[in-house]
């Protein structure tokens, strides 16, 4: 974001103003350009500085009381364009943000000036900063009152640079749009209406209205004369992606406000000439509508519910919880305080139980209920595939099989917890993209598998019923509950789906009642639609042949274990529900190998590394820690922990942490790193004096440390959840 790029010189169609550019906003390339580097006063630049400022620091529901000297200071501006502040008035920083951006509100800069540093100076100099950090090198800020001083300056090139900066923050592009707003009643005034200045966005202004502008400000003073920031999408049917155009000094006649005459004839003329100006054709395109998976309209009217203060724009992905918040997304948010920060970081709507005002939100009664929903639109909206696997104590459990099949022909998304699997499944169906073909769940009968609730959302369309063994069921289950529980799978899939059972399983004779096709598999059974034959075992290697109908496949299985030969069975059959061809199947199969969740890799660097992401039973931390103090390595190496949140942080896997922390007191770790609060729990119990124990909570803290810290020969263990972003942070590092 740091600069925009020259596609090709084209000449410029003729314009009034002095300089102006034009660029891409996603990629930054320069379409068309006049006197683009030429030094000139800018009449945006302060309120725009100022408003990506203000939102990067503070809360916008922070609360500026306004000062005395904010009022002496604007009173000094006769003519100035203000709200008409009061000395004691409280209002929000958003509201000043938005009467900035609309209005160019002084006394709103001068509030917020000293608000955030105690100064217009300060202010001043906080802005020069941020402008050369994003790569505006050739401007400079002197004041931050916006009069014109001879050392104050940019040009059309460093506004599009500023200007594609502030355009990636979601809160800015909201505002940026906003043809009118109305700030509500304060202390010391009533609302007050503002109505945008910028005329290609203005509702009352038919004579320079450009339909599909959506922002960004326009300015003007004597010296600078009116200048421009816009952006737009292309209009409909022609071809094209959001552009922004920078249009400095351009006169202003009572018969022609040239810089918005100025504004439409140089979007006009980009977009009638897109493909020659960018060098691309319409089917290289790659809009953000293509990756949406639906609308907030679409949304509110799947949630039946009220839609407040949001824009019908694509949503591209979901979450809740502590999944990662994504540009366009959709968030689940359980109170107003997370709402806002869902927002701030970019999600596109909020869906909450109760209103918040100047934040896109839907409305919903229930918020368990709207996130059942959600789930079954997104498979049906995507056309994606859900198989569930129902989890066994025993050793009859493909779900790692299968997802290394899967690997190989689709994207897949995937829960493997064993305890609350019900938010777990959420998590993974949430984090689906229009790219995702399958998502795996697996169905757990130990507590807090809920069962129930699992399979009346994901609407399985395949499911894997294995051969849960009672004496070994948490729950202590008898044989008929634990056919209940597989009935209620089955209950909640898709009539004409699948069912994958164990033909040997002589407690599955009452599943045969169900209308789904029933898909058998056995070992030595030719009355198994998929039986395996000919088996023979030799040192960690088993082969056989599966054998289905006249179809006759060899398998050679890493294992030692016959158990592994149901495995394979099952995957074979789903892949082939599937429409995956057998030599897809069989070399993902025979590539398998027994693991015990964790993967361990060794990259360029000389560095050890233990990923474990995916085992989110949280007494599986122990486990984790004995591998990685286990491992065969160099006299000099180094073991060091990294460890986060494996579940929700409740009272029982802060226990967990807490007995994890005299693991640590006893293992041979030398670096021990707690990411988060619920990580660092395990503080409490392990001897600090002795240990190197270091809590961080930031992703950019614990990245700095890591690469500070690192080095060859060291084996370094992630063991999070997949919510904790470890996994990102592992690849930086390593």
């Amino acid at each position: 974001m740091s600069e925009v790029r020259a596609v090709q010189k084209t000449e410029m169609p003729e314009i009034n103003a002095q300089a102006a550019i034009v660029v891409t906003q996603h990629e930054g390339r320069i379409l068309l350009e006049k006197n683009a580097r030429m030094k000139l006063s800018p009449a945006f630049l302060i309120k725009i500085m100022a408003s990506i400022i203000a939102l990067e620091k503070c809360n916008p529901n922070d609360t500026v009381t306004v000062s005395d000297s904010v009022i002496k200071q604007i009173s000094n501006w006769k003519g100035s364009a203000s709200i008409n502040l009061e000395a004691g008035e409280k209002i929000s920083v958003l509201d000043l943000i938005y009467s900035m951006m609309l209005v160019s509100a002084n006394d709103s800069l001068f509030a917020l000036a000293e608000f955030i540093c105690g100064s217009l100076d300060k202010f001043a100099a906080m802005m020069q900063e941020k402008a050369k950090s994003i790569g505006a090198a050739d401007t400079t800020v002197t004041t931050a009152d916006g009069r014109f001083t001879a050392e104050q300056y940019s040009n059309a090139y460093d506004l599009a640079i500023i200007c594609r900066y502030c355009m990636t923050n979601r809160m800015f592009r909201t505002i940026a749009a906003t043809d009118k707003y109305t700030i509500p009643a304060t202390n010391k005034n009533g609302s007050r209406d503002l109505q945008n200045t910028n005329l290609l966005i203005n509702s009352g202004n038919r004579r320079y209205r450009y339909e599909t502008a959506i922002g960004i400000k326009s300015g003007y003073t004597a010296r600078s004369k009116s200048c421009l920031a816009c952006s737009a999408l292309p209009p409909a049917n022609k071809f094209g992606e959001e552009v922004l155009a920078i249009i400095l000094g351009a006169e202003n006649t009572k018969q022609m406000k040239y810089v918005f005459y100025d504004a439409i004839t140089l979007l006009d003329f980009t977009f009638n000439n897109y493909e020659a100006l960018s060098g691309k054709k319409p089917e290289q395109q790659n809009s953000e509508a293509e990756k949406s998976i639906t609308t907030v309209g679409k949304l509110c009217e799947i949630l039946n519910a009220e839609l407040r203060n949001a824009a019908d724009v694509p949503i591209t992905s979901f979450a809740f919880g502590k999944q990662k918040i994504k540009p366009g997304c959709a968030y689940f948010a359980a109170d107003k305080e997370t709402a806002v920060t869902a927002f701030e970081k970019g999600a596109a709507v909020i869906i909450t139980t109760q209103p918040i005002e100047k934040i896109p939100n839907i409305v919903v009664a229930n918020l368990d209920t709207a996130l059942s929903r959600t789930a079954v639109f997104i498979k049906s909206a995507l056309g994606m595939w859900t198989v569930a696997v129902m989890d066994s104590p025993e050793k009859i459990n493909p779900l790692s099989m299968i997802e290394q099949m899967l690997s190989s022909k689709m994207e897949t998304v995937h829960s493997i917890s064993v305890t609350n699997n019900y938010n777990s499944m959420l998590h993974a169906m949430f984090a689906s993209t229009p790219k995702t073909e399958t998502a795996v769940i697996n169905v757990s009968c130990v507590n807090g598998g809920n069962v129930e609730r699992v399979s009346q959302t994901a609407n399985f369309d395949v499911a894997i019923l294995t051969s849960t063994v009672v004496s070994k069921n948490p729950r202590e289950l008898t044989k008929p509950e634990l056919i209940e529980e597989k009935l209620k799978v089955c209950g909640g899939m898709n009539e004409s789906g699948a069912v994958i059972i164990n033909i040997d399983d002589k407690n599955l004779a009452g599943i045969f009642t169900i209308p789904q096709d029933i898909i058998t598999i056995g070992v030595d059974n030719r009355m198994a639609d998929y039986f395996a034959d000919n088996i023979e075992l030799s040192h960690n290697k088993i082969s056989f042949d599966i054998i289905h109908g006249a179809d006759n496949y060899h398998i050679e299985l890493y294992s030692d274990d016959k158990h592994s030969v149901y495995q394979a069975l099952a995957t074979f059959a789903l892949g082939e529900i599937m429409g995956i061809p057998p030599k897809q199947i069989i070399p993902a199969i025979e590539k398998y190998r027994p693991s015990t969740g964790l993967t361990t890799v060794r990259n360029e660097r000389g560095i050890y590394v233990i990923s474990d992401f995916e085992n989110e039973a949280v007494e599986s931390v122990g486990a984790a820690l004995k591998e990685l103090c286990t491992m065969q390595l160099p006299p000099d190496s180094r073991r060091i922990a990294v460890l986060s949140e494996v579940g929700d942080g409740d009272e029982h896997e802060l226990e967990i942490y807490r007995k994890v922390g005299n693991i640590v007191n006893k293992a041979s770790v030398n670096i021990t790193v707690c990411y988060g609060e619920t990580a660092a729990e395990l503080m409490k119990t392990a001897d600090l004096k002795s240990k190197f124990v270091i809590k961080l909570n930031t992703r950019q803290a614990l990245t700095e440390f890591l690469k500070l810290n690192l080095r060859d020969n060291d084996a370094v263990l992630f063991k999070g959840s997949t919510v904790t972003e470890l996994d990102e942070i592992m690849t930086d590092v390593t």
